[in-house]
Order: C-alpha cells, then structure tokens, then sequence
C-alpha cells in the first residue's frame, strides 16, 4: 500500500510541477496573442529564417505558433484555417510539417523541462538544429525535384483520407 501511496504522492507532485508552468504560460501566451505579439514575432521570424527555409510569412506563423502554443493549444487550428483558406502552397505544408515534427512546444517543453532542473540551451539547441536543418533539407530536396511552388495545398490536405473519413474529395 505504501507503494501506491507513494507513487501517488509523486504523480501529483509532478502534475503540480507542470501546473505551475502551464496555466501562467497560457495566460501570458493568450495575452500576447491578444495584443498582437504573436504577429510581429512571426514578422521578425518569416523574413531571414524561415524565408530560408522555404516559408512565407504566411506559412511561417503556423510555425511560431505551434512552437509556442504547442500543438495541443490550438495550433493545428491555426494550421488548418491556412491550409483551407489557401494561405499556404502544398511545399510550405511539408516543410511546416517537418519543423513543427521536430520543434512543436518548444517554449512550453524547454520551461516544463528546465523547472525539473534542465539546461535550456541543451534543451533549446539540438530541437531547433534539428527541426531547420531537415525542414531545409526538404526545401532543397523540393527545388531540385522542381516541386510547384505557386497554387494552394487546400486541394490536396482536405482530400486527404485521413481527413474525410476515407473518401476524399469528388
């Protein structure tokens, strides 16, 4: 019984650790969407970084939110919304995909992870290394197999099976 006692003691121990973390960084991250911080972080982020690696400015803001929001909090909405409204070419999609892959949560992890005694750059470093480097890899493999860039990936992600159930668009 004692077992479970303690095994208990540390399951809530560890969701009060990640509580603590969380729920402030929701409210700070609702306020800086609310006052337009978001955007001009992405403005900042679209022009050299991630004009390298492929992505418009349109593209690069489902980026930045995924890496701050994480997936979970309502990114893959955001992801969605540009798909659909074709904000966002086919060949952004997939190098959206491949960095957020690698670096989705990234703010969220790295505080989460440095509260229970990480070092954030050993956190911070090899994810986003990791996620630049194959997001520029699929870029460049796109231009040498002269990939489209022009047109929208509406057509293309909405008929996906997975997204209709198995049938597709007709």
């Amino acid at each position: 019984m004692s077992i479970l006692w303690e095994g208990l003691k540390q399951g809530l121990h560890g969701v009060w650790t990640v509580a603590r973390v969380v729920i402030p960084l929701m409210i700070i991250l609702e306020i800086a969407q609310a006052n337009g911080l978001l955007q001009r972080l992405n403005r900042v982020l679209a022009r050299p970084p991630f004009r390298r690696i492929g992505l418009s400015e349109e593209g690069a803001f489902p980026v930045v939110v995924a890496m701050v929001f994480g997936l979970t909090f309502g990114s893959g909405g955001v992801i969605l919304n540009h798909v659909q409204e074709g904000k966002i070419t086919a060949r952004e999609v997939k190098i959206m995909g491949t960095f957020i892959a690698l670096a989705h949560a990234l703010i969220e992890d790295t505080i989460i992870f440095s509260a229970w005694g990480g070092a954030p750059l050993a956190l911070l470093v090899p994810r986003l290394t990791a996620a630049y480097g194959m997001a520029y890899l699929v870029y460049r493999r796109g231009l040498s197999r002269g990939l489209p860039q022009g047109g929208t990936a509406s057509k293309v992600w909405i008929s996906h099976p997975l997204l209709t159930g198995g049938q597709g668009l007709h």
